[in-house]
């Protein structure tokens, strides 16, 4: 991250990272997820779902992994990953979130000798572009870190009634998003003819553990070994080793008895 990239997330509690994916990556993500919606029998059982198949570059992009190890610490594993689909009059969620649950170790929020520390940090890759009149995910800049309740005079997406504080972004096919999952967020009615199509990721702490994992153990199973080892299981340390042996990636990947969770909730 540049120093004005770390500034601004942490003013705003958002970031935008403009293309980071090209073109052909983007249509084949976007043919997997047309197929997923409308086909998924023309798809083999491990690329039904994200982040199976073409979407598996996003997982460890390395320009999404960049950022949240200087967000969340260099220990991360995702929490959950989804897609939208989303034609023109549909949203996504209400404003939710801010306020002072910063406290919160799994959203909690803070800067500390120069290092932000985020929880849960969510992952918007966008396969369309985005407009600021279009409809996308929207925020209470600062939210991330207020100290009050969200007041309702600030919680309507309704024009005449949306607060001054309120903003969103525009940015091409193929951009990434990141935001604190504690910021003030929604996804506001759609406006235009051709949908919003994006997905959605979680990220945390290996330490940590919000979402039960949704994603079918086929698609977990058919992932490239490197890309298994964001889904261990969440825990840092075990002392029945001597020395104690680190939940990391490199060990995950030394050993391929190492289990990956899939303990999936239908």
């Amino acid at each position: 991250m540049t120093e004005e990239e770390k500034f601004h997330f942490d003013l705003a509690g958002f970031l935008v990272r403009p293309a980071i994916l090209e073109k052909d990556e983007v249509d084949a993500i976007v043919d997997q997820l047309d197929r997923i919606r409308h086909n998924p029998d023309s798809l083999p059982p491990e690329h039904r779902a994200v982040p199976g198949g073409a979407s598996s570059i996003l997982i460890d992009h390395p320009k999404v992994i960049d950022v949240l190890h200087q967000i969340i610490g260099p220990d991360i594993r995702m929490e959950s990953t989804f897609f939208v689909w989303r034609k023109k009059g549909q949203r996504h969620g209400e404003l939710h979130g801010g306020g002072p649950r910063q406290a919160d170790p799994i959203f909690g929020y803070r800067v500390n000798n120069g290092r932000i520390h985020a929880g849960m940090v969510r992952v918007v890759i966008e396969l369309t572009d985005v407009s600021k009149n279009d409809g996308g995910t929207h925020f209470i800049v600062g939210s991330h870190k207020a100290n009050f309740p969200m007041h309702p005079d600030h919680m309507s997406l309704e024009d005449g009634k949306r607060s001054q504080f309120l903003t969103t972004y525009e940015c091409p096919a193929g951009s990434a998003i990141f935001f604190t999952e504690n910021l003030c967020h929604a996804g506001p009615v759609w406006q235009r003819d051709t949908p919003r199509i994006a997905v959605l990721s979680a990220y945390a702490h290996i330490a940590t553990h919000w979402h039960r994992l949704r994603i079918p153990p086929a698609v977990l199973k058919g992932l490239p070994r490197e890309k298994q080892a964001y889904f261990r299981e969440p825990w840092v340390a075990d002392f029945r080793t001597n020395p104690a042996t680190r939940n990391s990636i490199e060990r995950f990947m030394e050993n391929d008895e190492t289990p990956i969770n899939t303990n999936h909730q239908p």
